[in-house]
């Protein structure tokens, strides 16, 4: 539960009358289980608050100059194959049974 770590960690400082900046880091799958009502309940008691949110996304599939529609299927897959590090080998079977795939469509 996200926000009960944020809640915690508030626990432990002295916000009454305090200038609080919360920075809270986390990745983009949580986000929305952040409950920021609770954690403005939380600063109440501090004179003035700010609170920050750095989401960490996941790092997307990089095309070089090339967009998704300038590409052909082929080249995307191999393109996303290099990108999680699939073996040469496995690779090229992957290859040849996306090359079966998009043939049939």
């Amino acid at each position: 539960e996200p926000t009960l770590t944020v809640l915690k960690a508030i626990a432990q400082q002295k916000v009454g009358d305090a200038i609080v900046r919360l920075q809270i880091s986390l990745p983009q799958e949580i986000e929305g289980q952040i409950r920021d009502s609770d954690i403005r309940n939380a600063l109440k008691e501090a004179h003035c608050y700010t609170i920050a949110k750095d989401i960490k996304r996941e790092s997307r599939l990089r095309l070089g100059d090339r967009t998704a529609e300038e590409i052909t299927p082929s080249q995307a897959l191999k393109a996303y194959l290099d990108s999680i590090k699939v073996s040469p080998e496995r690779a090229k079977i992957l290859l040849e049974y996306g090359e079966r795939l998009i043939k049939e469509t």
